[in-house]
């Protein structure tokens, strides 16, 4: 009777306990979005309410006399860790990656604390006794070594406690006993709203979780708050929500222990080369690393037993795949190459992120769309797309983030960081310029800064900190956050303006192992290639593409410097731009480097101090106030604008343009879209395929030649050389008028080592461009010979070999630049003096010796990047630093901003 009496008045929340004062109600946004799926909600009402006395007192003072809390701790509460210790908790590995979030958020001793979010408490309560179970077993960090998991018996004591106030008493009691032990004891709380009591939410409660006094983990039912998102960033910053993965109605996981399609499958040796010069440096194998595991089962006992008996700890699981982060020392890789168990391990590698848009790429004149193919007359900008922006978060009250009715668009805000920081801010400013040039729709300035999809809808996932930098572990999370949550957002695009050292081959590398699932997801994933396109004197260098722009299932985006003009008449590729080839590799059991070598950049689209959107008080304009732009009359902190230079700032043109093709046709393929970009590109004179890909962004034809294809059936299912274009179709003019000037198409796609032109690449559907599949997949190469498989490719088309330095003109028009093709097999190939020995290029390349940069390059050691610099603004990369703004050099930066 007393459960049921509970149970109703909780149902009228709130509840006033009149002696205790007004209720003060909170509420906890934790990562910003709506939604109507179970366990996809992270909107969080967190109600703190604590009685007079408690707020006074106890939180007032650490001297809390804890005599008579006794009786209440004895009653209400249950030690989980000491459950764990007597072998009462069993292991429960399918909840392992919510329980090592919460792990970490517990390590990181911030001021945020951790919430739980599931509909059922039982869910709630089984993360936390794993939690428990950790500590017990001394297998966490040392922060949390011999730490204490209390749970309050809510129900037990709402139905045992006969009035409010003895209810609040109790509560009291727990509290005080917790604050007392001065952190050693971590409360956790199934429902966060079951706390009574009144005042001290805004000043002393917040006062004793920020000064380290009380230690809470909450959980919340994400449901039942789902339509009260709180808009108190005071509040939101002091909890971090753990969603708890939706395993009933998740994304189809890609089998990769059974072998990629097309061969592709995990490739030489099993531990990364950067990792093997790490053992060769400590023979004692005591040094500790962090590692990301691809194992073949990672719930496989065996392998856990294996990983013990090396002290190897596991820090975070990717959803519910089999890669694992792990802390191990180097000792431990030996067995585990040669267990049989494992994929690949590679080290968690460090991430650093690295104006007049509409008018030079074509967006512009492009906006309004006739009726067309039974479909009435409509604005092209976006409109029902969503693109996911991969960054340091975006500033989301900036009106460019907003539409007309100044709602805003940011429909999902996630945060795969340990940040402090409110997960919706920007702090670094990258995300928020980055989502602007791709998303953006401010009006001020006479739409001047308008980005190239204005009214796409919006997710926002954050994997870069404060200071910009993350690592493999945090993307690796966001990017399968993304395939979770691909249907509820309708996320068609992901932009990547970040990366890493392009270390391990494309099918070992396991951000690139990501990326290739997103695709098979039907998602487009657009990457930039990286600012290490020339070296300290100024000079060229080659074969510095990033990762996951090695790829060649991204669309990988280099840089042109447009000199402010519409017209790209006088466009060139920027000086920083990476050029390929790819030097990814893998090591044969011989000690063969074999590289991957392909063609990269895809694309290049405007990147030189482009004006988007500032985050207030960004990391970036405090270091150097010039990129930031004057305001004009009227204009306010959710106006503000900045400056910018990089591959970052291209790829989120190029990103906008892939979403207008999916509002055109949201029918295409990643593929299908990566052929109309290349296709349709506008050549750049005097760049070489390694600099320039297919050509520079052309939205006035791709979105011509996209309107013209079918739309009447699904392109994936298509079989080969069935028609992609209604009957009586014409190739639309293969020239495009932008900016005031006439440009011929490139028409033609580039492959893993050659390019390939003919318009039945249009006109006919080719196997290549199923999710499953790269361009490169259905060409061959014997007795000196490239061919097109029959398989793959129908008839009426050409394959190319050679890398040619552009004249503007149509299908790779130009001169030779390298006569034999791009570097095939292991790259021992030799032709015009360019290629010699082991993967060996010389002469403009600059690369000499196994793979080594040197001379005015930065690339040291075994194929190891350092100095990986970052432009911002039109700087000049200058030795192995940052640069922001108009060539000033801050300091080093050892990994890789785009």
């Amino acid at each position: 009777m007393a459960r049921a009496l509970y149970k109703e008045a909780w149902a009228t929340v709130p509840v006033n306990f009149a002696p205790l004062g007004a209720l003060i109600v909170m509420k906890i946004s934790v990562f910003g979005f709506r939604t109507t799926r179970r366990f996809a909600s992270i909107a969080i009402l967190a109600s703190f309410v604590f009685s007079n006395a408690f707020a006074v007192e106890a939180l007032r003072s650490e001297n809390i006399n804890v005599k008579s809390n006794s009786s209440a701790m004895t009653k209400y509460t249950t030690d989980l860790t000491q459950l764990g210790r007597e072998g009462r908790l069993r292991a429960v590995l399918s909840f392992e990656a919510e329980t090592l979030r919460l792990v970490k958020v517990l390590a990181e001793g911030g001021v945020r604390q951790p919430v739980i979010v599931d509909q059922d408490k039982a869910v709630q309560t089984a993360i936390v006794e794993q939690a428990a179970l950790r500590i017990a077993k001394g297998s966490v960090p040392a922060r949390l070594a011999n730490k204490t998991i209390l749970k309050l018996e809510t129900e037990v004591l709402f139905s045992n406690e006969r009035t409010n106030a003895d209810a609040a008493k109790a509560i009291d009691a727990i509290v005080a006993n917790v604050i007392a032990s001065k952190g050693q004891t971590i409360l956790f709380v199934d429902e966060l709203t079951n706390l009574v009591g009144s005042l001290a939410v805004k000043s002393n409660l917040f006062g004793a979780i920020a000064e380290g006094k009380l230690v809470m983990i909450g959980g919340s039912s994400a449901a039942a708050y789902e339509d009260r998102i709180s808009s108190d960033a005071e509040v939101a910053g002091l909890f971090e929500g753990i969603l708890v993965h939706d395993r009933e109605n998740t994304t189809a996981s890609f089998d990769r222990n059974a072998g990629m399609k097309n061969g592709e499958g995990y490739q030489g040796d099993n531990v990364s080369p950067d990792l093997r010069e790490m053992m060769k440096q400590d023979p004692s194998g005591k040094k500790r690393v962090d590692v990301i595991l691809q194992a073949k089962d990672a719930d496989n006992a065996a392998l856990r037993a294996l990983m013990a008996t090396g002290q190897a700890r596991v820090a975070d699981r990717i959803g519910s795949s089999e890669t694992l982060l792990v802390n191990l020392p180097l000792s431990a890789l030996n067995t585990l190459s040669t267990s049989g168990l494992i994929n690949y391990v590679s080290p968690n590698r460090q991430l650093r992120v690295t104006g007049h848009i509409e008018d030079t790429t074509g967006a512009a004149a492009m906006r309004s769309q006739p009726a067309m193919n039974g479909r009435s007359a409509y604005t092209l900008d976006g409109s029902g797309v969503g693109v996911a922006v991969v960054d340091s978060g975006i500033q989301s009250n900036h009106k460019g983030f907003k539409n007309n009715s100044n709602s805003g668009r940011i429909v999902a805000n996630v945060n795969f960081t340990t940040s402090q920081m409110n997960a919706t801010t920007d702090n670094y400013g990258h995300g928020t310029h980055v989502a602007g040039l791709a998303v953006g729709n401010a009006t001020n300035r006479s739409n001047a800064y308008k980005g190239v999809a204005p009214n796409a809808n919006i997710i926002s996932v954050k994997v870069l900190g404060t200071n910009g930098e993350g690592d493999t572990s945090s993307l690796l999370n966001g990017l399968d956050w993304i395939i979770q949550n691909q249907a509820q957002y309708n996320i068609k695009v992901v932009n990547l303006s970040l990366g890493t050292t392009a270390v391990d081959s494309y099918v070992n590398d396991p951000i690139c192992l990501k990326v290739r699932d997103m695709v098979e997801a039907g998602i487009v994933v657009v990457a930039a290639a990286g600012n290490l396109g020339k070296d300290s004197s100024g000079s060229k260098t080659y074969g510095r593409i990033h990762s996951p722009g090695n790829s060649p299932y991204a669309i990988t985006v280099g840089a042109t410097n447009s000199y402010g003009s519409d017209s790209p008449t006088d466009d060139t590729v920027a000086s920083f731009s990476s050029r390929g080839p790819t030097r990814s590799f893998f090591t044969t059991a011989s000690g063969m480097r074999v590289y991957d070598n392909l063609i990269k950049p895809d694309i290049v689209a405007p990147g030189n101090r482009l004006v988007s959107y500032r985050a207030v008080g960004n990391t970036m304009s405090i270091l150097n106030p010039s990129l930031s732009v004057l305001p004009l009359l009227g204009e306010t902190n959710d106006d503000a604008m900045m400056y910018m230079s990089g591959t970052s700032m291209s790829a989120p043109v190029v990103a906008g343009a892939a979403a207008l093709l999916m509002q055109i046709n949201p029918k295409l393929t990643p593929g299908m879209v990566k052929m109309i970009l290349q296709y349709t590109a506008m050549p750049v004179a005097g760049a070489n395929t390694f600099e320039q890909g297919a050509g520079q962004l052309n939205l006035d034809g791709a979105v011509r030649l996209a309107r013209s294809l079918r739309t009447d059936v699904e392109f994936e299912n298509l079989a080969k050389g069935t028609a992609t274009v209604p009957a009586g179709w014409a190739m639309p003019s293969t020239t495009s008028n932008v900016g005031g000037g006439s440009f011929q198409w490139a028409q033609l796609i580039t492959g893993d080592h050659t390019f390939m032109t003919g318009q039945n690449l249009v006109s006919q559907f080719q196997t290549i461009y199923t999710r499953s599949n790269t361009f490169g997949a259905g060409v061959g190469f014997a007795s000196g010979n490239f061919n097109l498989n029959s398989t793959y490719f129908t008839t009426g088309l050409s394959v190319n070999r050679n890398v040619v330095t552009s004249d503007g003109g149509a299908n790779g028009s130009g001169t030779t630049w390298l006569s034999y093709g791009v570097l095939v097999g292991d790259g021992v190939l030799v032709g015009d003096g360019v290629l010699v020995g082991d993967g060996v290029l010389v002469g403009d390349g600059v690369l000499v010796g196994d793979g080594v940069l040197v001379g005015d390059g930065v690339l040291v050691g075994d194929g190891v990047l350092v100095g990986d610099g970052v432009l911002v603004g039109d700087g000049v990369l200058v030795g192995d630093g940052v640069l922001i703004g108009d060539s000033v050099l801050l300091g080093d930066d050892t990994a890789s901003m785009q």
